[in-house]
């Protein structure tokens, strides 16, 4: 056959056919992927004796301190299974943050071995951790991967490339030094400081980290769990909500498998993949490795629903990981009631294990149907934390947004919610301080798992072009030289969540119910979630509503988002809609949105004007447009 491009036997001719075939062919792959471990067992019974450790974070010394430890009495002092038919479960989230993630990783897989010899078995579950590492969602955020840990699974020839070139750099002294003692990554802070940086922007080196750690370490887990259970009780890592506690418990697992194995094969061969891959449980808010309901729903209010999950799953009990409150103060002493939620029938032992955090070491024990907790160390770690600092009376947008350009940073904490776990700032300026929240992650389409604080400015942007105000001011902003966004943080306010759960009436029913359509509207209109009642505050004496969290709306789909109907709107809306200027719009979202997802926001915005009339025209005006 000819090579020359010209003519009907052309490459041109055969571009479309082989984009067809290449995206059958890793169709046909993924498919033809043995269902990840749909045959291994997610459920026992009859066992006597069951320890759950929560999250360790790479403290490799803190996770040996607990499994020697003679109330817990997992290994022996050679490090050897000494537990015999006992069951370890492990709840996720054994990397990031901490150096010691591979020797944590070794320690396990010896064990797992030893303990099945012993008639035993060790459960190591999959965390949000584990998952952002098998995708490599993990090296966006600057305080996950520290430089051991990426040293640790970086092929040896990618870190003797990288060490050659910042020795390169060095002073003749300084390359002498190095010759004679080598490398300290532990106490050279410019070392550390240039690995930090290639965590940050080495697109190579960081590819190269992901596949290296998925052929190894990423594989093993991909043979584990994400929820499984034990006699009469469960374990997961984040949890499991009311929704998927309808599913068997193996579609669970081999679900979440088949996900994480199609986002490992569009990492390596993304030219197979011609249309965005969502997936349903891998980074989901409500997945099984980053559902925080069971930690942090009302007591009182959520008892009957944490009833139906458990009468789903057909357990007596949940234990999770994850969410880390620290339940128990100050004291060197973890006791089960600090654990204990909805009258025992929920357990969260994420009791901050890892020095990092300053916590406790614990462990999780079911042995004779009954749950004890073991939890001490002879550390007291105090964590500091900024005061709560009064805000000063409302401004307005022009002036937050010029203070949240020009304040001084005076602390700085990681939020430790949510999957982006932005930074909590303490802002001051003359006098006056604010606390704001600061989003750095980047991740924006056509990436598999888009979420970027561009999304956020470009949410602010155009609720300022429509004069809406549910968008608290947000500004682009440099700190600690990572580029984000930093948003005012809403003081003083309750969740939409909560005033329904605590059946809390507005000051103002009329004026609420028409601020709340027009926020659905523009959630419709930017394609994020219609009402997110968790992301939306309302503020405590003014009932001005807040809507948060953008950071992965304007979807490039042209239909309205999934379970989101066009119902009623403002007057004052409805008639900036209609004057809506498309090249006005796109100038202004220019610089956070791609073409695609500025066509696909105009689309919508017609699509709301057309329902709205049609409304209109059935039920009159006075009943849709208030």
């Amino acid at each position: 056959m000819p090579k020359h491009s010209n003519g009907r036997f052309g490459k041109a001719a055969f571009r479309r056919p082989q984009r067809w075939f290449f995206a059958a062919l890793a169709l046909l792959l993924i498919l033809s992927l043995p269902s990840p471990a749909a045959d291994i067992p997610c459920s026992w019974t009859g066992v006597e004796r069951v320890v759950a450790i929560g999250d360790i974070h790479g403290d490799y010394d803190r996770f040996i301190f607990i499994l020697s430890n003679p109330n817990v009495r997992i290994v022996d002092k050679e490090l050897r299974w000494a537990a015999g038919k006992a069951h370890l479960v492990q709840l996720g989230d054994i990397m990031d943050r901490g150096p010691d993630a591979k020797r944590i990783f070794d320690l396990l897989m010896r064990l797992e071995e030893e303990a099945e010899a012993a008639g035993g078995m060790v459960h190591v579950l999959i965390g949000n951790h584990e998952e952002m590492n098998i995708t490599g969602v993990a090296l966006d955020y600057p305080e996950y991967v520290p430089p051991e840990q990426f040293l640790s699974f970086l092929p040896d020839d990618v870190r003797k490339a990288r060490e050659k070139a910042f020795i390169a750099k060095l002073t003749n002294d300084r390359r002498r030094a190095i010759e004679a003692e080598g490398l300290d990554l532990e106490y050279d802070e410019v070392l550390r400081a240039y690995w930090q940086r290639i965590i940050r922007t080495d697109r190579e080196a960081r590819s190269a980290y992901v596949n290296h750690f998925n052929d190894t370490y990423g594989n093993w887990l991909m043979q584990k769990n994400v929820v499984i259970k034990i006699n009469d009780a469960m374990y997961a890592h984040g949890g499991v909500n009311e929704d998927l506690s309808t599913w068997p418990l193996r579609e669970i697992n081999a679900l979440m498998r088949k996900e994480l194995r199609q986002i490992q094969d569009m990492i390596k061969n993304p030219q197979r993949y011609l249309r965005p891959f969502k997936p349903k449980l891998v980074y989901a808010s409500d997945g099984p490795t980053w559902y925080r309901g069971l930690a942090t729903k009302d007591e009182n209010a959520a008892q009957e629903e944490v009833d139906r999950i458990l009468d789903n799953l057909g357990a007596k009990a949940i234990v999770v990981g994850h969410s880390y409150s620290r339940s128990f103060g100050a004291s060197p002493i973890v006791t089960l009631e600090h654990v204990s939620r909805f009258q025992g029938k929920v357990f969260v032992i994420d009791t901050g294990i890892a020095e990092i955090y300053g916590g406790v070491p614990s462990a999780m024990i079911l042995e004779n149907g009954e749950f004890t907790l073991w939890g001490e160390t002879e550390e007291v770690a105090a964590r500091s934390s900024s005061p709560f600092v009064a805000p000063e009376p409302p401004t307005s947008p022009k002036a937050v947004e010029e203070f949240l350009k020009t304040a001084v940073v005076m602390s700085h904490r990681n939020s430790m919610a949510g999957r982006t776990e932005p930074w909590r700032l303490t802002l001051e300026k003359d006098g006056v301080t604010r606390r704001a929240i600061f989003k750095y992650i980047d991740r924006r389409r056509p990436h598999p798992l888009p979420d970027s604080y561009q999304y956020e400015l470009a949410a602010y942007a155009l609720s300022k072009h429509l004069g809406l105000t549910f968008v608290p001011p947000v500004v682009r902003r440099e700190i600690e030289g990572l580029p984000g966004s930093l948003q005012a943080f809403v003081e003083n306010a309750a969740t939409l969540r909560d005033m329904k759960e605590q059946n809390l009436a507005p000051g103002d029913p009329a004026a609420f119910e028409r601020d709340i359509e027009d926020l659905r509207i523009f959630e419709i209109l930017v394609y994020d979630r219609c009402d997110n009642d968790q992301d939306t505050f309302i503020g405590r004496t003014d009932q001005k509503i807040h809507r948060v969290d953008f950071s992965e709306a304007f979807g490039p789909t042209k239909g309205l988002p999934p379970g989101c109907e066009v119902r009623r709107c403002s007057k004052e809306l409805f008639q900036r809609l209609l004057k809506w200027d498309e090249k006005a719009v796109a100038d202004i979202l220019k610089p956070y949105l791609n073409k695609e997802e500025i066509e696909a926001l105009h689309s919508r915005r017609e699509l709301i004007i057309r329902h709205l009339k049609k409304l209109t025209q059935a039920r009159g005006e006075a009943a849709v447009l208030l």
